[in-house]
């Protein structure tokens, strides 16, 4: 930690417990069955489109980091997340691809992404602007604690966001000021995607892709998944684990909850390996589906008029500064 408590190392981060002990230990033996079968090989070499999304990227993750793309590079067609987008919705998936992404805005995904650009690999990264450019400590201390649920970490300026768009990556939405999705109302579940969207727009000219915090079903729900159709983006992905795999058919944006993978620069390379070929293996032709009760209000089109915008609406839950 550095002298104000602000995570410098992944150590800060990731503590050891019990439980990550026993999860090791079981990935350990998993990982060596497959591997002895030969089906860890045909499992990575599977064609399909495989998201893989990180947190941070801390100076002693930078090398596993690094090999963890090359490895994934082996095998693997890196694409662009629009492109991966794509081509989930075409169906038409003739090799493995793979797309990288990167949650909530942290600084550490600056130095990632020039790492990312030694390897070719362009990445999206899902910022929240209310944070964006924050210089106050306690601001990001307290936008950590209350919304992040991790030790404080120091935040992307606008000006790093503009260089890494201008480098090549993409710039996506991962909501305004990461509320739990699942807790709010509708009316603030717009307020967070309208205002996100338009802060994003008004620096970097458009937004297309959405990702919501903390990423399961808990955290979400079928009318916030309808608004971020209805409000214009492209594509929405959640932190549920999985790969999307060929399809006979296309489909709309509509019908398709995307699913990524989280790996770690501080876990082992056959770690984060390990969990691509586990998504692999427990494949299902319509992974990339919503829940069934979800399906039939996210897919229902709103068609708003001419002009029209969702103003945001008094009350909503949005990050405030603490008061002095």
């Amino acid at each position: 930690m550095s002298s104000d408590g602000f995570a410098v190392h992944s150590r800060d981060v990731n503590q050891r417990s019990f439980r990550s002990v026993i999860r090791s230990t079981f990935i350990e033996a998993h990982s060596s069955k497959l591997k002895a079968t030969g089906e860890f090989d045909r499992l990575i070499a599977t064609p399909r489109v495989h998201f893989v999304y990180l947190h941070h990227v801390f100076e002693d993750e930078k090398a596993n980091f690094r090999r963890t793309l090359e490895e994934i590079g082996r095998t693997h067609q890196f694409v662009s997340y629009s492109k991966a987008v794509e081509l989930v919705y075409s169906g038409k998936v003739d090799r493995p691809y793979a797309c990288v992404s990167f949650d909530d805005g942290l600084k550490t995904t600056l130095d990632a992404s020039l790492l990312m650009d030694d390897l070719g690999i362009s990445g999206c990264f899902f910022v929240c602007p209310a944070i964006v450019g924050e210089t106050d400590r306690e601001m990001v201390r307290r936008f950590a604690e209350t919304r992040l649920r991790y030790p404080p970490m120091d935040v992307l300026s606008w000006d790093d966001v503009e260089n890494m768009l201008a480098r090549g990556h993409e710039i996506g939405s991962h909501t305004y000021s990461h509320p739990n999705m699942g807790d709010v109302s509708v009316e603030q579940a717009i307020d967070e995607l309208q205002l996100s969207g338009d802060a994003i727009r008004r620096r970097l000219g458009s937004v297309k892709h959405f990702a919501w915090p903390s990423g399961k079903w808990e955290n979400f729900s079928a009318r916030a998944g309808k608004a971020v159709f209805d409000l214009g983006y492209a594509s929405c992905a959640s932190a549920i684990r999985g790969c999307h795999m060929p399809r006979a058919f296309g489909v709309q944006p509509r019908d398709v909850c995307f699913r990524r993978d989280h790996i770690m620069g501080s876990w082992p390379l056959h770690h984060n390996m390990y969990f691509l070929a586990r998504s692999v293996l427990q494949a299902r032709g319509n992974d990339y589906e919503w829940p069934n009760a979800w399906q039939p209000i996210v897919k229902s089109e709103r068609n708003p008029a001419p002009g029209e915008s969702v103003a945001p609406s008094p009350g909503s839950a949005i990050f405030a500064p603490a008061a002095s």
